[in-house]
């Protein structure tokens, strides 16, 4: 099938707008993987700059030992500590609430 002139003239017109289409097209595969890139810096960011709670080590530190090779508590005292002491803990951590707490607000200054 030959190419005829009034064919050519119309592709002719229609050469600026798949230009710019193609351009979009390469824009855009750009365009988002830099907003991808953008997404994930910001949620690194967030990431470092937000507070973690602590981890609970195991055992805790291990006593001391003096030059004779003994704990200053005892070897069966360190050892029955180990346990006792988290439980130790969960009843030391009670949480008392005030319902007046953040209700007023002081407008004065």
């Amino acid at each position: 099938m030959p190419i005829r002139p009034i064919d050519l003239q119309t592709m002719l017109m229609q050469l600026n707008q798949v230009g710019r289409e193609q351009a979009v097209e390469k824009e855009g595969a750009a365009l988002q993987s830099a907003m991808k890139g953008a997404a994930d810096q910001k949620r690194l960011d967030e990431s470092k700059e937000s507070v973690h709670r602590a981890e609970d080590a195991e055992g805790g530190p291990r006593p001391v030992a003096d030059s004779a090779g003994k704990s200053p508590q005892g070897e069966e005292a360190g050892k029955e500590a180990a346990p006792e002491g988290k439980e130790g803990r969960e009843a030391k951590e009670e949480i008392i609430k005030d319902p007046d707490l953040g209700t007023k607000i002081d407008l004065t200054g």
